[in-house]
């Protein structure tokens, strides 16, 4: 066993793996949060993901987390009458992540392997509740009456997460390696809140290597840079809703609001596609979307009044299959797979994160340029329930992708 250890590897070990399994620890190091007034927090639990190296130094990661443990918050008051302070202790939460994305070898000497990733997907956030070291009362009742409180609850839900970062992993056998630290800046921002949390996720674990990559040359897969650009076909938002208020007569009526958007949005951003078999290819895209609209109100009685225009700032990011088939010159396509959006500027709004987009279109080679108008169509989760407006769930968007 120990000459095993000593000995250089095979020929066979030497190639690239096809299929990677890794499981081991993970600890989330999650920073303090001035807007919510919550507590630094140190989460402990655990990480697996499955990689494909469809090239020599290319692969794709799917990777899912789990991380558990308690926080508190920061003593806060209540300013009703007087000030009053309130002690908090700490109450316990769970963050799940599901991340997609491309993971590059950088270095690979003797036994070591050094990896760069960068990864987006979903952070799901239980919800906190935070209990008082002694109850308090407040006049909160329907007459004015004293509400006892024992609790703050911190909503969670789903929201946009990245990573970025890398892994360290010392090979023990042909099949076997240990991760010996896998460091990455955890960046998650949750539905209905403006500002991007940092935090840093550290884990360790084992790595079990299975199937080996025919030998390619460098030139056998190809990655391709470019850009997209377009416009959207439906609109951002198109909603109403009514809202009970009380008359000066002591009754009761319902006054509408409308929310629409002005024009249709534009959408542009990078694009980079790797090459898993001649026809077949992974684009990832990071497309900037304004989703503008505006407010009108309608009292009772009366027609609507047009109201300020917004703009809600968002970022689309599809992860998507592309199969092109076979023509000599022209090329047909299609593409399929999940998206993921992040956004800001919110005006009162909680887009959801994630969503189902499919496409067709064609590819046109000009010299070394690929030129690739396209129909997408993508249906997005919903919303966060407080909020409204509502951001339509059915996008269609035309669109033309310039790479090389």
């Amino acid at each position: 066993m120990l000459s095993a250890l000593l000995l250089p590897l095979t020929v066979a070990a030497q190639e690239t793996p096809k299929f990677e399994l890794f499981g081991g620890y993970s600890y989330l190091r999650l920073n303090g949060e001035s807007s919510s007034s919550l507590n630094p927090a140190n989460l402990n639990g655990w990480n697996a993901s499955f990689k494909w190296n469809f090239a020599r130094r290319i692969g794709l990661v799917a990777d899912f987390g789990g991380n558990y443990g308690q926080r508190g918050m920061a003593p806060f008051f209540y300013l009703i009458q007087d000030p009053i302070k309130v002690e908090t202790g700490t109450g316990g939460m769970r963050q799940h992540t599901f991340l997609f994305g491309p993971e590059v070898r950088l270095l690979n000497r003797g036994r070591m392997t050094v990896h760069a990733r960068v990864l987006i997907g979903v952070a799901h956030t239980s919800t906190l509740v935070v209990p008082f070291l002694e109850p308090i009362q407040l006049p909160l009742g329907p007459n004015g009456e004293p509400v006892t409180i024992t609790n703050r609850p911190f909503f969670g839900g789903n929201g946009f997460a990245a990573s970025l970062g890398g892994s360290l992993d010392y090979r023990i056998t042909d099949g076997w390696s240990y991760r010996i630290v896998q460091p990455e800046l955890l960046l998650t921002r949750s539905s209905g809140v403006e500002k991007t949390q940092p935090d840093l996720r550290v884990s360790t674990g084992i790595v079990y290597t299975f199937g080996v990559s025919g030998r390619h040359s460098s030139s056998d897969k190809r990655v391709s840079f470019g850009l997209i650009g377009g416009g959207s076909l439906t609109d951002g938002f198109g909603q109403e809703a009514s809202f009970p208020i009380t008359l000066t007569n002591g009754g009761t009526a319902l006054e509408r609001s409308r929310w629409a958007s002005t024009h249709k949005d534009y959408i542009v951003g990078p694009m980079v596609e790797f090459e898993l078999r001649p026809n077949l290819s992974l684009e990832i895209d990071a497309l900037y979307r304004p989703l503008n609209f505006a407010d009108a109100i309608a009292q009772p009685g009366e027609a609507f009044q047009n109201g300020v225009s917004m703009t809600v700032v968002t970022w689309e990011f599809p992860i998507l299959a592309k199969y092109r088939l076979r023509f000599r010159t022209v090329k047909p396509l299609i593409e399929l797979g999940p998206s993921f959006r992040s956004s800001g500027n919110l005006n009162a709004t909680a887009p959801s994160v994630y969503g189902g987009t499919g496409g067709i279109g064609v590819e046109v080679p000009v010299g070394k340029l690929k030129v690739a108008p396209m129909l997408r169509y993508t249906h997005w989760a919903a919303d966060g329930e407080f909020l409204q407006p509502r951001t339509k769930r059915n996008q269609v968007e035309l669109l033309v992708g310039l790479s090389f």
